[in-house]
Formats: structure tokens, C-alpha cells, sequence
């Protein structure tokens, strides 16, 4: 009895190490700014015309994209019209695990 709970508890601690990390996810942000993201921008776009861009864009990219959404925040609103002014949205984007080090090259932070 002793020997079977220590092979049950090998064979379950060895299952669970090899679990891979591409089906765990991980979340990244990207400030908006005014016109100097790498994807489409038009101030006219719909959220969901916005997400598909960026969508489109990481796709390209390689990056296994599971959800985009967007926040907002005031302190992050810069009052001028250059295209490197940030408009206070921020991206936030849910990638596999296994992205991370393509989204971390392609500029978004954790």
C-alpha cells in the first residue's frame, strides 16, 4: 500500500511538471498614442475596428492574441496633438505565455 500512494504521487507530481506553459496566458499594455502605433490607426475606428487592427497586427506578428481590451487612464492623457502624445487608453491585451519575449520586442510592458 505504502509503495502505490508513492507511484500515484510520482506519476501525479510528473503530470503536473509536464503541463506546458503555451496554455497558460499572460497580460500586456500598450499606452495609445495619438498616431505612432506600429498598426492602422484612424481616430474614426470603432473599438472592435480598433481590436481587429491590433489583432490583425500581433497575428502578423506570431502572437497567439486571446483577448484585447481597453482601460482608461486620465494621468496617462497628454493635452497635445503629436503623434507620440498618449491619449490615456491603454491596450490591454491577453497572449500565451509563449509570446511573451515577441510582445516584450514589439514594445508592450507588464
Amino acid at each position: 500500500m505504502k509503495y502505490q500512494l508513492i507511484i500515484i504521487t510520482l506519476a501525479l507530481l510528473a503530470a503536473l511538471s509536464s503541463c506546458k506553459k503555451d496554455s497558460e496566458s499572460t497580460i500586456f499594455y500598450w499606452n495609445e498614442t495619438g498616431c505612432a502605433a506600429p498598426w492602422k490607426q484612424d481616430s474614426d475606428d470603432t473599438e472592435e475596428e480598433r481590436k481587429a487592427e491590433i489583432k490583425r497586427y500581433l497575428e502578423n506578428q506570431n502572437v497567439k492574441v486571446e483577448k484585447i481590451e481597453f482601460e482608461f487612464d486620465q494621468a496617462k492623457m497628454q493635452n497635445c496633438y503629436a503623434c507620440h502624445c498618449t491619449t490615456g487608453r491603454i491596450i490591454v491585451v491577453k497572449v500565451a505565455w509563449s509570446d511573451m519575449h515577441i510582445m516584450k520586442q514589439l514594445n508592450f510592458y507588464q
